[in-house]
């Protein structure tokens, strides 16, 4: 159960440098990072396009279901008729 943790050396050395540099990371300040005018443009075109297309989908969405159901029901009526006759 344990043999995960035996280690040979160089599998050792691998964990202690990767560990060492993920010490050494900076961290950010507090101090909050304003955009530029021209990004904040993009990331609402963005944002207005992907509604837009949500939107659009949207009645697609809601009648994909229905039209399998129909489909199915539509498949057991020719089923059932083609032994019923």
């Amino acid at each position: 159960m344990s043999e995960w943790f035996d280690l040979d050396e160089a599998e050792e050395k691998a964990i202690t440098a990767f560990m060492s540099r993920v010490a050494h990371v900076g961290v950010p300040g507090p101090e909050p990072r304003v955009q530029a005018p021209a990004d904040l443009w993009c990331k609402a075109r963005l944002l207005a396009q992907w509604e837009a297309t949500r939107r659009a989908q949207r009645p697609l969405d809601v009648m994909q279901p229905i039209e399998i159901l129909g489909g199915l029901v539509a498949a057991g009526v020719l089923i059932y008729l083609s032994f019923a006759g």
